[in-house]
């Protein structure tokens, strides 16, 4: 009896077995939009139509629902096929992940949804944290106008047990989280929130949505129960434009359902691979092979981006005055860290087990004559999770913010993250622009606030170009003055 090798093992093979008719070890790209049938309604292998389906797109589901739901004692006949019995979905961007999701509430029982207010669809309610990702925000708000859906934003953090639990209504079908949350890099309460939500009677309990896509099923698989315990969430959202392409060059998103949920609530999977095909939301079978390829190399970068984003956490934090409000919240000072602990995947444990860290984290190592630029030093940092850093220039105006930003030689002044090069942008006037003025008040989203995707250059590079444009952009001398006298 085998089992399924380890994380990075299987997202190079799983989905990925060599062509049976050449030997191939690249999958073939099937570019076909429809299939031949050995007779009516009897398609080969399940295809028929690749807006339905398609044998690439059907790889690639595979690989992540290996990834966010299978552990490693999981056994199966072979490395190259899962056994964890979740299921995944692929679109065509993460937005049309997001707009599945939300129709999925309204939608009649019947055809698989959540039934909306009555189980007839029509209506239903989402109960979201309060700093979600800007394109979540304008579809949950505005775009779903029209079904009737109902979301209320909470900070979860604040709320606490009591104010989650008056927070949940009788119609409440779908909790919405991010972890960490865009472009705050909040981390919510998610176990205490599972507990609540599994507390409830289990049939008509609201499901968890958990976005991830800021740390990848690398850093955080909430699908996969820890402990014996029931999984954090029921659904995991990702925009697998970010770090699973990790190259900027694929618009894709995906749902991965939980074993346990596909089990208990059926009707789920049913109910979106309908709306997947009504909805035409499904992607290119060039972006799905292009997107086998790039999760090959996911966990080596994963880390790369950690290790890199920790590191310019704590530069941020200790070696300049022009910044404050730093957050990341794997830097032992985050108000987030001790959670980080608690969420980390068992995968990447194990991967930073073996560079040194010790679980829980113990900041025991002696800094005497401890070069800066050693891993050693680096593990009392806190640590990696993810590549997402957020800090504020301090008392920057817009434009010096928008300075600064134009000043770096690295870091490109771009929307999106999780890249292997490093953006930035300025949430404020970008990604969350469209947002009320009240809303952005509240969530201190502010003109000289930046968000910064840690990409995996070298790291005394990243840092004299953070210094050089903070510096230019706040007049406080030549270009990189500082960095070249050894800051970094």
């Amino acid at each position: 009896m085998s089992r399924h090798d380890h994380f990075s093992t299987r997202s190079i093979h799983v989905g990925s077995e060599p062509d049976p008719s050449t030997g191939a070890v690249v999958p073939s790209l099937s570019v076909a939009t429809t299939f031949r049938q050995e007779g009516v309604n009897k398609p080969l292998r399940g295809f028929d139509y690749s807006r339905s389906s398609n044998p690439t797109r059907s790889d690639l589901e595979s690989v992540l629902t290996s990834l966010e739901t299978c552990p490693s004692a999981t056994v199966a006949n072979d490395a190259r096929h899962d056994a964890s019995g979740g299921d995944s979905l692929v679109f065509a961007s993460g937005s049309a992940a997001t707009a599945a999701v939300a129709h999925w509430i309204t939608l009649s029982k019947e055809e698989g949804g959540a039934g909306g207010k009555d189980g007839k669809g029509h209506g239903g309610h989402i109960l979201a944290v309060n700093d979600v990702y800007g394109g979540t925000a304008r579809y949950l708000s505005r775009a779903s106008g029209p079904t009737g859906l109902e979301v209320t934003y909470l900070n979860m953090e604040k709320a606490g047990e009591k104010g989650i639990r008056e927070a949940i209504r009788p119609d409440t079908k779908l909790i919405w989280l991010e972890l960490p949350t865009n472009p705050l890099l909040l981390v919510p309460p998610v176990r205490l929130i599972s507990d609540i939500v599994h507390s409830l009677p289990s049939e008509t309990r609201p499901l968890i949505l958990v976005d991830s896509t800021f740390l990848s099923p690398y850093y955080f698989t909430p699908l996969i129960p820890t402990n014996g315990e029931h999984p954090l969430a029921d659904i995991t959202m990702s925009s697998l434009s970010k770090y699973s392409s990790g190259h900027s060059d694929i618009i894709l998103g995906s749902l991965t359902i939980s074993p346990t949920t596909n089990k208990l609530r059926p009707e789920l999977l049913k109910g979106l691979r309908f709306l997947q095909n009504a909805m035409g939301a499904s992607p290119s079978p060039r972006d799905c092979h292009l997107m086998i390829r790039s999760i090959k190399t996911l966990s080596v970068r994963m880390i790369k981006h950690g290790l890199n984003a920790l590191r310019v956490a704590s530069w941020l934090s200790t070696e300049t005055d022009l910044v404050e409000g730093v957050r990341y919240p794997g830097l032992k000072t985050d108000d987030a860290f001790a959670y980080v602990q608690d969420l980390i995947s068992r995968n990447a444990k194990k991967e930073l087990s073996f560079l040194g860290w010790k679980f829980p984290f113990k900041d025991d190592t002696p800094l005497e004559n401890v070069d800066e630029r050693r891993l050693e030093y680096t593990r009392t940092l806190g640590i990696p999770f993810g590549g997402m850093i957020t800090f504020a220039i301090k008392d920057a105006s817009a434009e010096q913010t928008e300075r600064f930003c134009t000043e770096l030689r690295i870091a490109i002044l771009a929307e999106s993250l999780g890249g292997v090069e490093s953006l930035v942008e300025v949430p404020y006037g970008m990604t969350h622009a469209h947002l009320p003025q009240e809303t952005l008040k509240e969530l201190r989203i502010t003109p000289n606030l930046i968000r910064l995707s840690v990409g995996i250059e070298d790291y005394e590079d990243l840092v004299e170009d953070l210094e050089q444009a903070l510096e230019t952009a706040m007049g406080k001398g030549e270009k990189g003055n500082g960095a070249a006298n050894g800051k970094t």
